[in-house]
């Protein structure tokens, strides 16, 4: 088993780990010329350090304090940027055509030197300064108001590499978001493939889930790295062949694991690796393309977080996705499972086992939660159907004094097992298509640490309970009524008891038959040829 915990990310800590990590080669995804400023390591740091400190004496702007420098810039990573939780609202309007707009272009906006304005291929639009620390941000830079306050922050970091000396590495570039008069920050390392910070830094306070390791800690910083690339594509001239080959080789061998076994722990099932195989192949000749760039990006981000999920590259690697590693110090209630297996037939059994499945220290694959859900609405619109019609054979019943009491329980039950089949279905209807994210989510909010999914399940098993009660009560109802019948003609009596009896040998052969559990011992007997050697005997 395995205990996760929090662990600090120091500022050096990209360069430490980088070579321990079992991921892509340590070579640049992105070609030399897409970076003037790309040599070797050590050199390269160096002259970051000299360029800084020239543009640090020719600069007239005042200096910062330390101070005025913590307090004004924050920390942020590529997951948690204001990207898809903008409130900006646009205001379209009447406009002039003007006579021949289409014979000549309009007149650009101007940026200042070493900026250049780029777009996403969702449509955003976003920055790049190509300058000694390279920089994007998805400020509005035309406006005036927000570059100075980009600059501004720009050179806050640069003020604070420089006095506290640290030491850069080779091919970055910094993310910077305005957040009123304060920014938020990141840098990655496209050597790496890592996202890190200046200061030394807790796991949670980025919002990065708990690790076993520097090494697993590294996985999720490259996860941050590709969000960022799929991000901010556009600027990017090439992705180096190898990435995009052995993206190919991750799905292919992901496509065979799903082919071969039931429990891959690779989140998108045989289909949809197929699909993405088709695309990903014929991204091999146009890799100068923004588009490849962002698909390709976004397919790693999703593998480095499959890789983080299970331990990849671990001592404790999560090899099948049923397989628990996490230590689970909870303890599940035996008693109240024993009660509602008998109570419900083992039919909560048989869900809690489904879920216990799909809910793997904390893990939740889409296609495996969307199929149990496709077979739970299945089963509960088959009890609703029969739990509206059977009542109506309990009609009968109620034209007989001695049988009411039975007749209400068994209509009872039905009534139940009709209104549960209603509201669960209403209840997952939603649920049937969703992510693995919204299955967590609800999953997350039903487990209960003290009885697991066990309370769910029983509700899961009402439709199919109460409808097996109900037949139970209606079959007590025939029997009741035929012993009243033929209360008048003892006569009957031996048919009557013949008939239970067959009734119960045919419910105890049933169970022998389909259950591994037998009730009955029958005998067993081998048959043997005539003809077979008998062995010899012996006389003394």
């Amino acid at each position: 088993m395995v205990t996760s915990g929090h662990i600090t990310i120091s500022s050096t800590f990209v360069t430490r780990i980088a070579g321990q990590l079992h991921s892509l080669p340590r070579t640049a995804p992105l070609g030399d010329k897409d970076f003037p400023h790309s040599t070797p390591q050590h050199r390269t740091t160096h002259r970051i350090m000299e360029k800084l400190a020239i543009d640090d004496v020719s600069s007239p702007v005042a200096k910062p304090s330390f101070a005025s420098i913590a307090n004004s810039i924050r920390h942020t990573t590529s997951k948690h940027t204001d990207r898809y939780r903008k409130n900006a609202r646009a205001s379209p309007q009447n406009s002039l055509i003007a006579a021949g707009l289409s014979s000549y272009e309009t007149l650009p906006n101007y940026l200042p030197s070493q900026w250049s304005v780029h777009i996403h291929p969702e449509g955003q639009l976003y920055f790049f300064k190509d300058a000694t620390i390279p920089v994007v941000t998805e400020a509005y830079v035309y406006d005036p108001n927000l570059m100075e306050k980009v600059e501004r922050c720009i050179k806050a970091i640069e003020y604070f590499v420089l006095q506290k000396q640290i030491v850069l590495p080779d091919n970055i570039e910094l993310f910077i978001q305005i957040e009123g008069n304060d920014c938020s920050y990141y840098l990655i390392d496209h050597h790496s493939h890592m996202q890190f910070w200046l200061d030394d830094l807790e796991t949670n306070e980025m919002g990065i889930d708990m690790v076993t390791s520097p090494s697993h800690l590294g996985l999720a910083l490259q996860e941050l790295y590709w969000i960022h690339v799929e991000y901010f594509p556009t600027h990017l001239k090439s992705l180096a062949p190898r990435v995009l080959e052995d993206l190919i080789g991750v799905l292919s061998h992901a496509l065979t694991d799903h082919l071969t076994s039931r429990n891959s722990t690779f989140p998108y099932d045989a289909g949809e690796c197929t699909q993405i195989l088709q695309l990903l192949r014929s991204f091999r000749d146009q890799r100068q393309d923004e588009y490849a760039r962002c698909v390709t990006a976004r397919m790693w981000q999703l593998v480095f977080k499959h890789r983080f999920e299970t331990f990849y590259g671990e001592q404790h690697a999560r090899l099948c996705r049923d397989q628990a590693i996490l230590v689970d110090t909870a303890r599940e209630s035996c008693l109240f499972r024993i009660f509602t297996s008998l109570l419900s037939f083992k039919t909560s059994d048989n869900y809690v086992s489904h879920l216990n499945d799909i809910y793997v220290d904390h893990l939740v694959y889409a296609h495996q939660w969307q199929a149990f859900m496709a077979q739970s609405l299945r089963e509960w619109r088959s009890f609703l159907y029969l739990s509206l019609l059977t009542p109506l054979c309990c009609l009968l019943f109620f034209f007989m004094p001695t049988l009411q009491l039975l007749s209400a329980f068994s209509a009872l039950c039905f009534g139940t097992s009709f209104i549960s089949s209603v509201l669960l279905i209403h209840r997952h209807e939603v649920l049937e298509n969703a992510t693995a994210n919204d299955a967590l989510n609800y999953l997350n909010g039903v487990r209960s640490d003290r009885f697991k999914f066990q309370w769910v399940a029983l509700v899961y098993a009402f439709p199919k309970t109460f409808f097996l009660w109900g037949v139970i009560g209606y079959n007590s109802n025939c029997f009741v009524a035929a012993a009243v019948l033929i209360a008048g003609n003892v006569g009957w009596l031996p048919y009557f008891l013949a008939l239970v009896g067959i009734c119960l040998l045919a419910i105890i052969a049933f169970q022998d038959i389909t259950s591994g559990n037998k009730v009955l011992r029958i005998p067993t007997f081998r048959w043997s040829r005539v003809d077979e050697e008998l062995p010899p005997v012996s006389l003394v």
